[in-house]
């Protein structure tokens, strides 16, 4: 059932809608944005500068290159030169595994295995592969 009701009292608005605050409101979000993506693209390049290789300035471009106590658990010392021109002990014993590996000897007497060159060994195992 449909009854209509009408008071000569009661008047309906009309319709507006407020298009000066929604622009207001529009422009200053996008204003805000813009500031934000701004100062968020300046923290990025200082970020980046702070973390290049030559960073920002020659102290620090050199910092990198110094060279440090101890990378992945090995104490780089040993393979340092030290102010007298002699060698670190890590280097010597380099060299020392070197000529080790360059020269014929026993390796086991008793039971007859040999210690032969390392570029000999692998010539003859490439000898043998094929």
């Amino acid at each position: 059932m449909t009854s209509h009701y009408r008071r000569p009292d009661v008047r309906q608005e009309e319709d507006l809608l407020p298009w000066r605050r929604i622009l207001a409101v529009a422009f200053a979000v996008v204003v805000i944005f813009f500031l934000l993506g701004i100062w968020s693209w300046m923290i990025l390049r200082g970020r980046e500068a702070e973390l290049r290789p030559a960073g920002r300035t020659l102290a620090r471009a050199k910092e990198g290159f110094e060279p440090r106590g101890v990378v992945a658990g090995v104490d780089q010392r040993l393979f340092q030169r030290t102010a007298s021109g002699e060698e670190g002990l890590g280097t010597m014993l380099n060299r020392r595994k070197r000529e080790e590996l360059g020269r014929f000897g026993w390796a086991d007497r008793g039971r007859g295995i040999v210690q032969i060159p390392i570029e000999d060994a692998m010539s003859l195992v490439v000898e043998e592969s094929r």
